[in-house]
Order: structure tokens, then sequence, then C-alpha cells
């Protein structure tokens, strides 16, 4: 099969990379190399070592690039990690139209950090949707999907690995779906969520969450990704891993209690609320500097995490 390829990143070139095993890739359109400060080239490296030829696009939108597309003559356009909403013209150009693979589970979880969101919402599973792409983010007919169970105490960067491994399965699932002629199964408009970027700004600790919560937002944003933070004294510092006290510790709400075996365990929830039994640090990074135990960094209890 022809196929046209619109993808970014590490998970555009794992999804290229399956395409190439089992189609002819015609054309390849991805993001400059430093497109939105990101700066992640790997499908254009994968797509050059291929002698494939490269569109590159911020948006989808320039002039000429419906007629690249229709010269390429594809039978189905492939939309992997693509940064922006599509020019609706060119969902249409393939006569098998165009499918996008998303990492999450559709309709839940459409749009931005979805391995993340999933995780700090406390989701037991997520996974990969291929579907029908309309004008709408993530809004068509799912065509397949696969289902990724999330451990308890799961890490996003584990978990990313474990979705980046189910792309090309259920790609290719959909792909001889659709060649079969499916026309693939419509979502549910009213069980849709839409999540947005994540920022920096979005993953400041609120010691006043149940100790759950904020375990769960240092897991989702463990590295690779933006980590979740706080400050000490007045300085930035990042919790690079924590874990759930044995018991209940408990008192005010960013309050270094006491130092717990290997580490350092901070208040959390309302006092004496269900859910408050506090959050054990384990390695932090200050602001300028490398990573430490948190008993190393944090000398003194009594003072007060904000």
């Amino acid at each position: 099969m022809r196929i046209v390829f619109f993808g970014y990143g590490v998970l555009g070139a794992v999804a290229l990379d399956g395409l190439l095993a089992a189609h002819t890739v015609a054309l390849v359109i991805t993001h400059p190399a430093d497109f939105s400060g990101l700066g992640e080239p790997d499908v254009q490296d994968l797509a050059e070592r291929h002698g494939l030829p490269v569109v590159l696009s911020a948006f989808g939108a320039e002039p000429d690039l419906a007629d690249r597309i229709r010269a390429a003559a594809p039978d189905l356009v492939v939309s992997t990690n693509w940064r922006t909403r599509l020019p609706a013209d060119l969902l249409s150009l393939a006569p098998l139209g165009a499918l996008n693979v998303h990492d999450a589970l559709l309709p839940k979880y459409s749009g931005f950090g979805a391995i993340n969101w999933a995780i700090r919402n406390g989701e037991a599973e997520t996974g990969v949707t291929v579907h029908v792409m309309e004008p709408d983010f993530d809004s068509g007919p799912v065509m397949a999907r696969t289902v990724v169970a999330i451990g308890p105490d799961e890490l996003a960067g584990d978990l990313y690995e474990r979705v980046t491994a189910a792309y090309v399965p259920t790609l290719t699932a959909a792909i001889e779906a659709r060649s079969a002629g499916s026309t693939g199964t419509p979502q549910d408009p009213s069980a849709r969520t839409f999540y947005h970027r994540i920022g920096t700004g979005d993953v400041r600790i609120d010691w006043t969450l149940p100790s759950l919560a904020a375990y769960a937002l240092v897991r989702a944003q463990s590295d690779p990704y933006v980590n979740a933070w706080t400050t000490y004294d007045g300085d930035e510092v990042r919790v690079k891993a924590a874990r759930l006290p044995e018991s209940a510790i408990c008192g005010t709400p960013g309050r270094l209690i006491r130092r717990t075996g290997d580490g350092v365990t901070v208040g959390c929830g309302p006092v004496g609320a269900p859910g408050s039994r506090g959050l054990v640090l384990l390695t932090v990074q200050p602001a300028g500097s490398g990573e430490l135990p948190a008993a190393d960094y944090f000398k003194r209890m009594g003072g007060y995490l904000l």
C-alpha cells in the first residue's frame, strides 16, 4: 500500500519504521526539528536514511502541500504525533482517507499528554487508539485499539515505553481493517475528554492534595517529562522520586515532618482527613544542582514546602 505519512518525534519515528517494513511510504511530512522548541528530528532523520522525500511543515497548510500529496498518489494517509490540526481538505486526498495513532483509549484523553494525565488521574489502564481522522482532534471512528494496564506505582517513563511498543501492532491492525472496507466504530462524543499540553506551571505540587494524588503527580511527571516541583526556602526543587509511607504520617500540608528510612516525609492533604498519610520524598533536584537524596538535601525537619 502507498502511504503518505505525517509525523514527528520519537513516536512518529516508531510508526514510520513500522510502516516501512510492510508498505511503500511515498512521502513524509514532518515538522522542522526545532518545532515549538521540542528539538525532535527523529522522523526526518529516519526518512532521509531511507531516501524518502521529506517535506518540512509547521502546520500542514503550505499552499503546495495538497499538490505534493496528490502527486504521491497515496492509498492512505497516516498521522502519528503530528502537533497541530491538519487542514480538512488534506484528510480526503487518499482513497482510504486518513488514520491517526493516539496514545490513549479514545474517546477519553484526546488532546495532549495522555500518558501523564492518565497516571495523574489514577487510571488503571490506558492504551493506543488508531482512528479515522476528522477535522476535530482525535474524533473519528475507531479502527483498532490496544489496552495497556497501568501499575499502581508505575512511572510515566516506563508506561511510555509500553504504550509505544503497542503503536505498530495497533496501526497494522487498523490498516488491515481499513483495507478490508471497515469504516470503524464511531466514538461516543458524550464520553470525550480533551486535555491541554502540560507546562511547568501545571505540575507544581499542591500539598493540600491527598497523598495518593500528590504521589500520582510525581509518578506522572517522572523523567523524561518535566518533573513535579515545589519550593523550599524560596528555591525551586524538583521531586524526582517518591513513595507512599508504610503507615500514615500526618500533619500540616507541606511540612517536613520526619526522616523515614530512605527519605523525608512531607505532610499532605487536609489535616485528619481520609487520604492524609504523607508522602515520602526520595530523590530531589534543587535548581542549579544535580540530583540528591532527599534526606541529604533537607537537613532539618520542621520547615515547609510551598
